[in-house]
């Protein structure tokens, strides 16, 4: 056999070697491409699916988002009217308070006025005040002097009621005086007893009231105890004043003294006139 057939038998062996290679390797990788072609369109299919899943919550964060958008821009919108209402309210209520500053001032411009006004009605009232305190203080002067005056004057005619009766009682005594000397004419006995005559106590005033009207079971004449007694200088005979008021009563001589009290008879009752507890007892008529 020639040596170049042996050669390309050789060659044709090797080539059918590496094409039986080559188809095992075709076979294989064949095999391999399509589970890769199978894997990569199950791939394919999945990102579609993920891509429309994802499209569609792209799609609804979208909606979300210009929902919220909107929601923002009305908000804004909303904002900016009440920013303008805001700034037109501002306005306002800086009009109002340059007058309120302009009434303020007025005010205070009043009450300064007012204040000033004020002071000038106290000065006036203090004065009035002051006149009214005069004229009230002049008028009680007025009046306390009237009233010392009526006083004085009800006493004197007290007074003068007293001296009139006073005199009217002497008179009398002085008639049966008179009668009893008339009758005596050098009797001892009635002298005697004229020298007992009743004595007016002196010194200063003394004035006392009846305690008890009572009356003497044996003669039957009327006792008078009174609230004095030798310790305001009374004594046995002495004579007192008696009167109610500006009534006088009549006279009465003590016969019976101890310290604080005194009995005696009344030695002249004025007509129409009875004693009674409570009447005021005089040590002489007048001051």
């Amino acid at each position: 056999m020639h040596i170049l057939t042996k050669i390309f038998v050789l060659f044709a062996a090797v080539l059918s070697i590496l094409m039986a290679a080559l188809s095992i390797s075709y076979t294989v990788n064949a095999d391999r491409i399509v589970d890769d072609y199978s894997n990569a369109m199950a791939a394919k299919e999945k990102a579609d699916n993920d891509l429309g899943a994802f499209k569609a919550t792209q799609g609804q964060a979208m909606a979300a988002r210009e929902e919220e958008i909107r929601a923002m821009r009305e908000e804004l919108a909303s904002r900016e009217a009440d920013t303008r209402r805001l700034e037109a309210a501002n306005s306002e209520l800086r009009i109002n308070l340059r007058q309120a500053e302009a009434a303020r001032e007025s005010i205070t411009a009043k009450i300064a006025e007012l204040g000033i006004a004020v002071e000038t009605q106290a000065r006036i009232i203090d004065e009035y005040k002051g006149e009214l305190t005069r004229l009230r203080q002049a008028e009680l002067d007025y009046r306390d002097e009237k009233i010392d005056i009526e006083a004085q004057l009800s006493d004197l005619e007290s007074q003068v009621i007293v001296y009139e009766q006073v005199k009217r009682s002497l008179d009398e005594q002085l008639e049966e005086l008179r009668r009893a000397l008339d009758a005596a004419q050098g009797g001892g006995t009635t002298l005697a007893n004229l020298d007992r005559r009743p004595v007016d106590i002196s010194g200063p005033q003394v004035r006392g009231s009846v305690d008890r009207v009572t009356s003497d079971p044996a003669t039957g004449q009327m006792l008078v105890q009174i609230n004095l007694g030798s310790n305001d200088r009374v004594r046995d005979n002495s004579r007192l004043y008696v009167h109610r008021g500006n009534t006088y009563l009549g006279e009465l001589v003590v016969f019976q003294v101890d310290l604080n009290h005194s009995i005696g008879n009344m030695a002249y009752t004025a007509d129409g006139q009875r004693i009674r507890e409570g009447d005021q007892v005089l040590s002489r008529i007048g001051n």
